[in-house]
């Protein structure tokens, strides 16, 4: 039809499966993660056997940290390879192939980029604050934004640019996550859309660069001069901020919710409520499972971080809710 897009050619017809990205990203030279992909036990057995523990095992397809799991003997891997082959994922296929992968050490960051004819501008690099919780390894509890011109930032732009030409993508946004490790960054997966989140995070992303991977993504369809004026990476912040997930390590069935105690506090612009009254609450061990979502923006960083101090407390004595007796 003529419209803008990325090509389907060179083995790019489904970007969205990770062991096609690791193996462009390979090819193109950069560093990619050590993997396994296979339908049945035996295919990805030696790999189990040779790979120092822990692995990383996950669905070739899925989000929100859906199905990965970090185990730390075969018999686990096994087992968790089992069930995800007879699984319906959230966001993949039933039977669709598993990943064994090695187990990346290091900080995760995301790398948000639009692109417009193989040109790719950064619009935002985020931290995640990934901690375990209720059992779970990779609960995210929030992100922060990393300013352009640290060197771990110039680092990870310079990477995550290979990845994209690597994937032959050259238009639209994506939304990619690396992992920083001693010898260097290497890709975790690549999203072709923008950050989501359902954009919660934009009120954040204006407040700090003055525009967001959303309108620069429009830019990038609708107007080329426009987009050619949006600056290769974000300039220094114009505020101090980030996103604050809302925990829970409590179950049970709610009787009524609190949330007004952390939508009153100075620095929160944004919050996003996942429990109502009348919901069985679950215990957060993915994003799934998460009961909330807020943004603080704020110019006094301590502000910012009393008011961070108070939601930490509120998820550990569970007072965002009330649990029916």
């Amino acid at each position: 039809m003529g419209l803008r897009g990325n090509t389907t050619a060179g083995g790019m017809a489904n970007r969205r499966d990770k062991q096609v990205q690791q193996d462009a990203v390979k090819a193109h030279g950069l560093r990619a993660v050590r993997s396994v992909c296979g339908r049945s036990w035996d295919d990805v057995k030696a790999f189990s056997d040779t790979e120092a523990f822990p692995i990383i095992v996950k669905p070739v397809e899925s989000a929100g940290s859906d199905g990965v799991k970090l185990c730390r003997s075969a018999g686990e891997a096994e087992e968790h390879f089992h069930l995800l082959m007879n699984s319906q994922r959230k966001a993949g296929s039933q039977g669709a192939a598993v990943l064994l992968q090695e187990y990346l050490k290091g900080t995760e960051y995301i790398v948000d980029h639009v692109s417009r004819d193989g040109v790719h501008k950064t619009t935002l690099v985020w931290v995640y604050d990934r901690r375990p919780a209720n059992g779970a390894g990779f609960v995210c509890f929030g992100t922060k934004c990393v300013p352009s011109e640290s060197p771990v930032a110039q680092e990870l732009i310079a990477y995550t640019r290979g990845c994209l030409d690597a994937l032959r993508i050259t238009d639209g946004a994506t939304h990619t996550e690396v992992m920083m490790t001693e010898t260097g960054p290497c890709l975790v997966e690549v999203n072709s859309r923008c950050h989501g989140a359902a954009g919660s995070w934009m009120p954040l992303a204006r407040a700090m660069t003055g525009y967001t991977q959303v309108s620069a993504c429009v830019d990038a369809f609708l107007s080329e001069e426009a987009f050619e004026r949006l600056p290769d990476v974000p300039s220094e912040f114009l505020a101090s901020g980030q996103v604050s997930m809302l925990i829970s390590y409590h179950d049970g069935l709610v009787e009524s919710t609190q949330f007004e105690r952390v939508r009153n506090l100075p620095s929160v612009v944004f919050l996003e409520e996942n429990l109502q009254a009348g919901r069985q609450v679950e215990k957060t061990i993915d994003l799934f499972s998460l009961i909330g979502m807020c943004v603080l923006v704020h110019e006094d960083p301590k502000v910012l971080d009393d008011d961070l101090r108070s939601i930490r407390e509120m998820e550990q004595n569970g007072s965002l809710f009330v649990l029916c007796n």
